[in-house]
């Protein structure tokens, strides 16, 4: 008998066989859009978790005159971290004055004579710029800076409620918006006797270690 040829493939048999190429490509579609939605969802929860997020680039520029002493007018950068909401950001920061004040200057926002008669108030004046790369709200700017005197004893502030002295303007702004510029002032009250000897100013993550600022004759 002789041989056959081999018979075509039928038209059934090819259908079925496209049908299974089709099944096994959405298949693998499928697992590709699943494991990138996983993967977004893990960095959602990361994110959402409260880990320290990566430092950016102007949080990297801050900090390095950690610990050193620079002249008045000098600036520096300097890591924003408020505790209370975590909120981070960049400051530019300069002490750019220490000068005497006056204690009818005082008296006039409201100081007693008794808890300044023995103390010579200096007026502190500092200058903050937002490098970062968010909008600060309610700041603080201005609590971190710090007096300390000759004999190394850190000077206490002058607190006056909501008057201030008029020769030393410090409200902070409600808000400090990327890019905006602001220059505060803070009294200090030094014991008679004795001199301004550095500002310091502390805020971020290396408290322990402050920005210091020569204070001149």
């Amino acid at each position: 008998m002789a041989n056959r040829p081999p018979r075509a493939a039928t038209r059934s048999g090819t259908a079925r066989s496209g049908i299974i190429r089709s099944g096994t490509a959405l298949v693998c579609a499928l697992g590709v859009t699943l494991l990138a939605l996983a993967t977004a969802g893990c960095e959602d929860d990361t994110a959402a978790s409260g880990r320290r997020q990566p430092a950016t680039r102007a949080d990297l520029a801050a900090d390095r005159d950690g610990g050193k002493t620079l002249r008045l007018g000098e600036p520096t950068s300097v890591t924003y971290k408020r505790g209370s909401d975590h909120m981070r950001g960049a400051l530019r920061v300069t002490a750019v004055s220490v000068r005497k004040g006056s204690h009818a200057e005082l008296r006039t926002a409201g100081a007693e004579p008794s808890d300044v008669r023995t103390t010579q108030p200096y007026y502190v004046t500092m200058t903050f710029e937002n490098i970062g790369e968010n909008s600060l709200h309610y700041p603080f700017l201005n609590t971190p800076t710090g007096l300390e005197d000759t004999s190394g004893v850190d000077d206490q502030p002058l607190i006056t409620g909501d008057t201030e002295v008029t020769a030393c303007p410090g409200k902070d702004p409600d808000d400090f918006a990327v890019g905006a510029k602001v220059s505060l002032c803070k009294v200090f009250l030094v014991p008679n006797g004795i001199r301004p000897s550095v500002v310091t100013y502390s805020t971020g993550d290396d408290t322990k270690r402050p920005v210091s600022w020569k204070v001149t004759r």
